[in-house]
């Protein structure tokens, strides 16, 4: 759904009469019904004198046949629809004319929309970074990413798959080509098999001299210092790729033991005694954080000091009794590992104390008592690809052929078959190996337009473009024998195949593709990472739990999905999808485990829904404190579907009161007065309060660190409400809104593009249907699939020879 305001931005269009110009206009109805509503209600604040918004209706042409203008009409229709317009301050008309209103515009936009041909609209598009990995990641058997390096993916409205983004510019194409040739050798080479799974012990640990070894475990003490760090001697990465780390640890403070037990100790630099007294310590049953950084193999060496150099790879969480723990980490050749307890304090020297005549580490501890590293993960040895191309009985011609519909993914003519083939036989018959001419093709085929884009002949008939339309929606990445194969046979064509294939696949554990990468882009968690909170502020934070945030809202959208529930459990809930971790950070008790479960919540509780996340909640600050401006522009954007302006150029930013004597509420109000701002402002900040009740970390407040209370209230279009729990209740009564909204950006997601005003009316029938029969999200996932936009029906033959010619 676009907003009020965002449909305007092209300019000023036009409220004239067309007379008999537009085929489809009802001159009788606007004049006796449109017209003379539009006077009374909205040209006061939308006319020649005073545009609210950057919106102006005095001269918007009844004209639907223009795109631009059908668009406007849209919107108008929406926020009557959803009471946003005309604002409370105003007398509201009675129902009766806004419905009427709203039926002329609906008829008039479905008129238009029918004239479109009924068909949707499939554009040329690059495959994103993350669908170009995981394309290779299928086609090739291995876990390297071609999108290393590579030019960031533009955003438009949070997507990063749009046709109008994706495109191949110079700088991408010649790093594309650098990886393209390291993907190369490593997918095709015959030498020994890179893949280690090794097992270091505790005597086969390298540790900084503030490391002791006892009872067959290596301890650990401090944090940031490699003369407390631990790594597994001689070891060395050796290719670039994917590895999994195993690691038995247990961890916590052993002053809690010797205390309990009665045992004295007393620590060899004499200010411990005195300092580490008077420090906080963590409770035996806290979890504690270790890290995996990743440092050139020559530096792991003991005499070393200063700073751990390197790069955090992965972290891990140890509890109080020995248990394993599995993190895949991205490891370049030549490099090692280090294991860094991140939840110690960074002290100046090893504390070290004199336990029962004894000289020991007493503080809180990180104990390593074994290490594995298995990889580079891939599938086998040698890979798919070498299998494919180089070991098989099959006939050179038949080889690459059967690699080339895999990688372009549709058929190809035996001419192009044979210009590849021929790039082999030359390559041999200039002395190079097998391997280095199929590499060769390899390099050719991933730098191909073939292979970078997705292309269709726009005219409904072509199964193969529905195949990977339908692949790259719902697993990001090629489509597999058995799509292939009904592409092949002509049957994916009819809308119970694509039912039936898009109901195999959203089983499939290719799936979770699908839910990172929508959920990346709708909910915005690619951004996760950004404004990291102040940690003098929020002590508890830690980056694992970042991740576990990140990881809470994919799994809540997996469960939906694969539960078939109603799209409402995404405003609220009566569960969440939590682990352990998660559950302390909400105080939720009783779940135990780091594994990710469904668990009830009392009918009270802020938690259910996405807007009681701490993900969204995070992304929604800005590291020091919360901003109900922009947690209320999230809630327009990503929930509702109706995003408001930008600022004006010429008005300043809110800024904080770093003295903390006036509230956020007091600037926002002293900022509404400034009447550019106000009419976005009404609309956005009462959501934003609504979440005031969740700190910058998305842990519970009554009330803020200056001990004020937490204001929480907001007055939308259909009603008031205080706090959280209510405002999930008002949002619930706008759930047509929601279902629209999510429909649509699904829709986008899945074409590439955003929607055109005849489009959006099929997507929103969709939604309507899916709320008024009381459907489930999977059943939205296949209307969408077997749809005619989705399905691509109805398209000139004239519009698909051009689109079809383009990429030829």
């Amino acid at each position: 759904m676009l907003s009020w305001s965002n449909s305007f931005r092209v300019g000023s269009i036009g409220l004239v009469l067309l007379g008999g110009g537009s085929a489809y206009s009802s001159i009788g109805d606007y004049e006796h019904s449109v017209a003379p509503f539009i006077e009374e209600h909205c040209v006061k604040c939308h006319g020649e004198e005073k545009q609210k918004g950057d919106v102006r209706l005095d001269d918007l042409a009844w004209d639907f046949n223009d795109g631009s203008n059908a668009v406007a009409w849209q919107d108008i229709s929406d926020m009557l629809i959803i009471g946003d317009m005309p604002p409370e301050e105003e007398e509201r008309p009675p129902e009766g004319e806004i419905s009427k209103v709203v039926e002329l515009i609906d008829t008039q936009l479905r008129r238009a929309a029918e004239a479109q041909q009924g068909g949707g609209r499939i554009e040329i598009r690059r495959l994103s970074h993350s669908a170009l990995d995981n394309t290779v990641r299928d086609l090739l058997g291995i876990e390297q990413l071609l999108s290393e390096n590579l030019p960031a993916d533009a955003e438009f409205e949070g997507f990063e798959n749009l046709a109008m983004t994706l495109d191949a510019n110079p700088e991408l194409v010649l790093k594309l080509q650098d990886n393209v040739r390291r993907l190369a050798a490593i997918a095709l080479s015959s030498g020994e098999d890179p893949r280690q799974n090794l097992i270091f012990e505790a005597d086969d640990l390298g540790h900084g001299r503030s490391v002791e070894l006892r009872d067959g475990f290596v301890n650990t003490a401090s944090g940031r210092d490699r003369n407390a760090a631990i790594w597994p001697c001689g070891y060395v990465v050796p290719e670039d790729g994917l590895y999994r780390v195993r690691i038995r640890t247990f961890a916590g403070d052993n002053r809690w033991e010797l205390e309990e037990k009665g045992i004295e100790y007393r620590y060899t630099k004499q200010d411990y005694n005195e300092s580490m007294a008077k420090q906080k310590r963590r409770s035996p049953d806290d979890t504690r954080l270790a890290a995996i950084v990743a440092i050139q193999a020559e530096e792991a060496r003991p005499q070393d000091s200063g700073t751990l150099p390197g790069r955090r790879v992965g972290y891990f969480y140890s509890e109080k009794d020995v248990a394993w723990d599995t993190v895949d980490v991205r490891l370049k050749k030549g490099e090692n590992i280090m294991i860094q307890y991140a939840s110690a304090a960074n002290l100046q020297a090893p504390p070290y104390a004199i336990v029962e005549g004894k000289r020991m580490l007493v503080a809180e501890i990180l104990h390593v008592g074994e290490l594995q590293i298995e990889g580079p993960l891939m599938e086998s040895w040698p890979t798919k690809a070498y299998a494919g191309l180089l070991n098989s009985d099959v006939d050179l011609g038949g080889r690459v052929s059967g690699f080339l519909e895999e990688a372009f993914r549709r058929p190809v003519l035996e001419s192009t078959v044979s210009i590849y083939t021929e790039l082999f036989l030359n390559g041999v018959e200039q002395g190079l190996s097998d391997e280095e001419a199929m590499r060769n093709l390899l390099e050719a085929v991933l730098c191909s337009p073939r292979f970078l884009f997705n292309y269709d002949r726009g005219d409904g008939e072509d199964a193969w473009g529905l195949a990977n339309r339908l692949s790259y929606f719902l697993w990001n990445s090629a489509p597999d024998n058995e799509l292939r194969e009904a592409a092949g046979a002509g049957s994916l064509l009819s809308p119970e195949e694509v039912g039936r294939q898009a109901e195999r696949m959203l089983k499939d554990p290719r799936l979770e593709r699908f839910v990172h990468d929508f959920t990346a882009q709708w909910l915005g968690l690619k951004d996760i990472e950004l404004m990291r909170p102040d940690p003098k502020l929020y002590r508890n934070y830690e980056p694992l739990l970042e991740g576990l945030m990140a990881e809470e809202s994919r799994e809540f959208f997996l469960h939906v999905l694969q539960e078939n529930l109603p799209l409402t459990a995404f405003l609220d809930s009566d569960f969440v999808v939590i682990n352990e971790r998660l559950a302390k950070h909400y105080d939720i008790p009783d779940v135990v485990g780091d594994y990710f479960r469904e668990v009830g919540i009392s009918e009270d509780s802020p938690r259910g829904g996405l807007l009681g996340q701490a993900s969204i909640l995070k992304l929604t600050s800005n590291g020091t404190r919360t901003s109900p401006v922009v947690r209320g522009v999230w809630v327009l954007e990503n929930v509702l579907g109706a995003p408001p302006s930008p600022p004006p150029a010429d008005v300043p930013p809110i800024e904080p009161d770093v003295r903390g004597t006036t509230t956020i509420r007091e600037m926002l109000a002293k900022h509404r007065e400034v009447e550019t701002c106000n009419s976005c402002h009404r609309k956005i900040d009462p959501w934003g309060f609504g979440l005031e009740q969740f700190d910058a970390v998305g842990a519970f407040r009554s009330e803020y660190r200056n001990g004020q209370d937490v204001y929480s209230k907001g007055t939308v279009s259909n009603g008031f409400f205080d706090g959280v729990t209510e405002m999930k209740s008002i949002l619930l009564e706008r759930s047509q809104q929601f279902y629209r909204a999510l429909t649509e950006k699904l829709f986008t997601h899945a074409l590439g593009h955003p929607l055109s005003f005849d489009e959006r009316i099929v997507a929103d029938d969709i939604a309507d249907r899916n709320l008024a029969e009381g459907l489930g999200f999977r059943d939205l996932i296949l209307d969408i699939c077997r749809s005619h936009l989705f399905m691509n029906t109805g398209k000139s033959k004239d519009e698909s020879r051009i689109l079809h010619s383009s990429i030829d």
